[in-house]
Formats: C-alpha cells, sequence, structure tokens
C-alpha cells in the first residue's frame, strides 16, 4: 500500500477536491488542498463512512462499480462537510490498486454559484439591451426545440445523473400510457425498465441506458422491453446517449419507437414459412408414396359378379361410402378385401384425398410405428429427415390397415388412442397433430376369434367393427366366374397387347368345376398364365395337367403316391400363405396347425425347398 506521503504526492496537484481511500479500512490515507477546504482537515485518517450521509447501500454499489470498470462516475455518494452541512456532489472514482481508490468530488452547488455568478457578469458587462436579446432567443430555441420534441414520432424521454425523468414527449407518453406528470422526477428505470419480457427482474445497474451515462458511451438497443402503465409490455429498440451540462455528466436522453407489431409480424412470417416448408415436405412425402402406389399396385378391377353376395357386397360398399363410421373387411385371402376398401374410397366423399394402404404384416412393431406415425429428425438411430407418416398422409382421406390381425398390441394401442382422441404425436415430437381419416380395415383371420385369445384388443376390434363386411369366396358364388374370367380376359390382352381371345363353354365349365382355395386372386393369375401360354388364340385350361386340381371326390380312396402328393400341395399352399415363414403366429405351423420343428422336419421329407416361398 502507498505510504501517507506517497499518497499525498499523488493527488497534491489534482485540481479538484480529492482524498485517497484505503477501501479495506473505510480510512482516508490521503487529501489534497481543495479537499481540505472542502470536507476538512479532521476527514484525513479518520472513516469516510463516519461522513456518509446517504446509505450505505448506495456506497457499496459505487465502489462495487469502481471496482469492476476501473473508472465510475456517479452523484449518489453524499457526504457531510467539518460543520455537519450536506454536500451536493458529483463523484468521480479510479481505483488504483486492490484496496486504494482516488476519489475526486465535483462541489455542484459551488459549480451552479460559478455558473450564475458568469451570467450575471456577462449580462452585466453586454447591458441590459444586449441580455434581452439573448434571453429571447434562448426562450425562442426552447420553444422550437419543444415543438420539435412534441412532433416527432419516436418516444423521447430525458433522465438525470440519478436515473430521474426530466421530460417526456408526447408519442413517448401515447406508447407507455404514462403522463409526463406520472414520470417527471421520478427514477424511471423502476417504472417502464424493471423487467425482462420473460419476468426475471432488470437490474438498474446492468441497465444499457444507465450505462450510456455512467460510462459515457451510446448505447443502441434493438431487441427491449418498456412497460405500459397497465402492466403490458412493448418490444422496443432504442438509442441511449448521455448529455452534458457545463461540461458537467447530467444524464441521458432516449429515443425509443415501439416495434411490437413488427416483431410479431416477422414471428408469423417466420411460422408461415416453418409451415410452408413443412406443407412442402408432407406434399414431396405423399406425392413419393402415391407415385410408389400407382407403380406398384395393380389396377383397380372393381366390383364384379351378379350373385346374391355380390349384389349384398355392393349396397354395403354404398353404406359404408355414405358414413364416416371405421369399415372392417372381413374375408378368406384373395377374396376382394382390397378391391372392396379400393371401392367404398372411391364411391366416398374422401376420394379426392389419398387412400393410403400400410400392410400389417410381417413388420415389427418399430417399423409400423415409425411407418404410421411418422418422425421427426433425430427422434432414433438412422432419423436423419422429418417424416410425415402414412397417418397425416391419410388426413380428411381414406387408411386402409391391410390384414390389420398382424398389429402389434403395441401399435394398436396407440392406434385406439388416436381413434378415440382424434390427434396423434410423431416420434420424437413434443405436439400434438389433429387427424380426421376414415379407416378400413382388412383381414383374413376370424378378428373375434384373436380378440379371445388375447392376440387383438378389444376396444380396437369395437372401433373398427362399426361396418363390418364379409366378402365371400369364389366357391360359394360360382355364377360370378364367367365374369370375372371375361374381366380379367380383356384386360390382360390390353396391358400385354395380346391378339383377341374368347372363352368358350368349356372354358367356363373347365373354371367353374374347381374349387379355388386361393379365391378371385388364383382365378386372376390362371386367366393371365392360360392367355400368355395360348396358341393361335385358344384357351386351354388343362386340369389334368396339373395347373388346376379337380375338386377331390367324396368316395374316391387315393394311393399313397396321391396322398404325398396331395400333402405336398396342402404344404405349399401352407408356405405360400405364409411367405416362406415357419414358426410365429402367422407362420406356415401355425396355419397347418403343427408344431414349428414338426413342420421342419416334414418339410425336409416332402423335399419340400422353402426358399422359394420368401
Amino acid at each position: 500500500m502507498l505510504d501517507e506521503t506517497e499518497s499525498a504526492h499523488l493527488i497534491a496537484h489534482h485540481p479538484m477536491p480529492t482524498i485517497m481511500l484505503d477501501t479495506h479500512s473505510d480510512k482516508v490515507v490521503a487529501i489534497n488542498d481543495a479537499g481540505r477546504a472542502l470536507l476538512g482537515e479532521a476527514i484525513l485518517s479518520s472513516q469516510l463512512s463516519s461522513r456518509m450521509k446517504n446509505d450505505f447501500a448506495a456506497a457499496a454499489v459505487f465502489f462495487d462499480a469502481v471496482a469492476h470498470f476501473g473508472t465510475y462516475v456517479d452523484r449518489s455518494l453524499s457526504l457531510i462537510d467539518a460543520n455537519g452541512v450536506a454536500l451536493r456532489l458529483q463523484t468521480h472514482g479510479a481505483q488504483l490498486k486492490a484496496g486504494l481508490v482516488m476519489l475526486s468530488f465535483l462541489d455542484l452547488d459551488e459549480h451552479d454559484r460559478r455558473d450564475q455568478q458568469a451570467e450575471r457578469e456577462a449580462h452585466q458587462n453586454a447591458g441590459l439591451s444586449q441580455w434581452q436579446n439573448i434571453y429571447g432567443f434562448f426562450r425562442e430555441v426552447e420553444a422550437q426545440n419543444h415543438l420539435i420534441l412534441e412532433a416527432a414520432g419516436e418516444g423521447i424521454y430525458g433522465i438525470n445523473a440519478k436515473g430521474q425523468a426530466t421530460f417526456v414527449n408526447r408519442a413517448a407518453q401515447e406508447m407507455l400510457g404514462w403522463s409526463s406528470d406520472d414520470l417527471i422526477g421520478r427514477e424511471l428505470h423502476s417504472i417502464i425498465h424493471h423487467k425482462r419480457l420473460c419476468g426475471d427482474h432488470f437490474p438498474a445497474h446492468e441497465c444499457p441506458i444507465y450505462k450510456s451515462f455512467r460510462r459515457d458511451e451510446t448505447m443502441r438497443v434493438d431487441d427491449d422491453v418498456f412497460w405500459r402503465k397497465d402492466g403490458k409490455p412493448i418490444l422496443v429498440e432504442y438509442v441511449s446517449t448521455p448529455i452534458y451540462d457545463h461540461d458537467v455528466l447530467a444524464g441521458a436522453v432516449v429515443i425509443f419507437r415501439d416495434v411490437t407489431e413488427r416483431k410479431e409480424n416477422e414471428r408469423k412470417l417466420r411460422e408461415a414459412l416453418a409451415q410452408v416448408e413443412d406443407l412442402k415436405v408432407k406434399l414431396e412425402q405423399e406425392n413419393e408414396y402415391l407415385l410408389t402406389e400407382i407403380r406398384s399396385a395393380r389396377s383397380h378391377t372393381g366390383v364384379v359378379g351378379v350373385s346374391p353376395a355380390i349384389k349384398s357386397l355392393n349396397a354395403q360398399i354404398d353404406l359404408a361410402a355414405q358414413s364416416g363410421a371405421h369399415v372392417l373387411v372381413s374375408g378368406p385371402s384373395g377374396s376382394g378385401k382390397s378391391m372392396t376398401a379400393s371401392a367404398i374410397h372411391e364411391a366416398s366423399d374422401r376420394q379426392h384425398r389419398p387412400l393410403v394402404r400400410i400392410n400389417c404384416d410381417q413388420k415389427r412393431a418399430a417399423d409400423l410405428e415409425a411407418e404410421l406415425f411418422g418422425y421427426r429428425r433425430g427422434a432414433f438411430a438412422g432419423a436423419t429427415r422429418d417424416v410425415t407418416g402414412k397417418l397425416l398422409m391419410a388426413h380428411n382421406g381414406t387408411l386402409h390397415l391391410d390384414e390389420v390381425a398382424a398389429l402389434p398390441l403395441k401399435v394398436q394401442s396407440s392406434l385406439h388412442d388416436v381413434l378415440q382422441t382424434g390427434h396423434f404425436r410423431r416420434l420424437g415430437d413434443s405436439t400434438d397433430i389433429p387427424v380426421a381419416t376414415k379407416v378400413i380395415a382388412t383381414t383374413s383371420y376370424d378378428l373375434l376369434a384373436e380378440v379371445r385369445a388375447g392376440r387383438f384388443r378389444q376396444n380396437l376390434y369395437f372401433a373398427l367393427n362399426v361396418l363390418p363386411i364379409m366378402t365371400e369366396p369364389l366357391m360359394n358364388r360360382p355364377e360370378d366366374i364367367p365374369y370375372l374370367a371375361r374381366h380379367f380376359l380383356d384386360r390382360t390382352m390390353r396391358r400385354l397387347r395380346l391378339p383377341k381371345m374368347t372363352l368358350t363353354k368349356a372354358n367356363i365349365e373347365a373354371l367353374q368345376s374347381y374349387d379355388w382355395p386361393g379365391n378371385v386372386r388364383e382365378l386372376e393369375n390362371v386367366i393371365e398364365r392360360t392367355a400368355i401360354l395360348a396358341q393361335g388364340g385358344r384357351l386351354q385350361f388343362d386340369i389334368q395337367s396339373g395347373q388346376l386340381d379337380r375338386p377331390m371326390e367324396t368316395n374316391r380312396v387315393l394311393t399313397q403316391k396321391e396322398l404325398r402328393h396331395l400333402e405336398i400341395k396342402n404344404f405349399e399352399a401352407a408356405l405360400r400363405r405364409a411367405k416362406g415363414k415357419i414358426s410365429g403366429k402367422f407362420g406356415a405351423a401355425a396355419i397347418l396347425g403343427i408344431a414349428p420343428t414338426t413342420a421342419y422336419s416334414k418339410a425336409k421329407s416332402l423335399g419340400i425347398q422353402m426358399d422359394q416361398f420368401n
């Protein structure tokens, strides 16, 4: 620490009253002559706090600011002279080293007296006439300045070195809802700038407006908030500029504008652009899906036939199309369930929106969830972009759940929640998305039996089974075979550009003599294959060749070779239906009603190559 001689030498030639203060001991260690004249000799080696008029909290803030910024100017530090008279001071603090502060004082009362004396002398020297001219000129300038401030579109207010309002123009009063009488002479930060937009307290020592005159800097702020008299915030941008009065730092003038509407419009524009981007992504994915469906799906066949079953089906399709209720279509494989779902969609008022199909069979629960609900980028490993999900693609359209019996229980629960609430969340998202879609579920299983076995949720079954439709197997409606055969043949000839062919009576009889375990799909495949292999435009359905198998006669006894052949055909049919899968809920073993180990052994003994059915 500097000794008393060094401290006295350091401040002796300072033009202002100056003391050296040891902040650790609160003692004045040196003082110059001007300081002695202002504060008295007795202050030397005494504690400065004994001369303080105001509370110690303000002094603590002042010395913290000096320690933080190195230099600091403020009027909050009030002292008492040797006679006990309170001094009105502007204090300049400078940190010399840790614990040692130099304080210089400007006696504001004395400063004002000198200014007044100088003005009086100037007026006397210039004469009364010149004084009147000057007075009139300044009155005119003041009036003009007042008119300019009042006419300005921006809010303008001034504050003194204590942060108190000195003037507030009309625009500022209108923006803030306060009158000038409410604000003049009051500490303005605690009234209009006391809190951040998030609700956090805004300390005065962090206020950029205060910094502008305490650190002599012009502060520009583009994103801040002022608080109106009614408690509502306005978003503002402002410039705070320090002002001087006869070389004395007097405060600051603040010019601000209300940018709440502009900021709100910018926010709405950002949200609109984000929505446009989301819709763009959704539309791209929807188009990509629809194009994939068009490329991969077989052309729509329509409902063909004259049987009572087909007439009943047409009536049920019309009823389901007119209703917004969910539909459950049941029937054996290949009997036209998907065609029925398409017909319902095309006949409904949703026909201009997509018919979105999900194959629920042979998929993991996680994959089905991602396909159905979509996901946000980063929701799981491999999720590199936002995916809309087929449920949202089917919004205001139709969602076709193919082979719904295979839906995992976890996904069943999530789907039931969507049907109940009308909204869902994408994987990795925190926002509910409303959705309105008609669900058409198709299955070749007895879904009620699946409910009893605990493999299908009862609440989802009842939610889907509002309008149940049953498609009849082809063997129960042989009168439809001629119409279906003609329909498939015409379509095959057009698609493959084959020469014209005609179905004969013998052809129809051959087709009607078969029980069609594969139903309409099998008939379609047989017609197409026969048309391709036809020679000379003649169709031949050779039942004896094994292209079609004869229905077994009830009283006919089969040989061992015929039994083995029949067993092979039956096992292959099970593999074909299970897509080569042996074990599991929908594997060939479950279809045949045998254990998976038995099925593997039997396939080996029958010489069946299972990989050809994958």
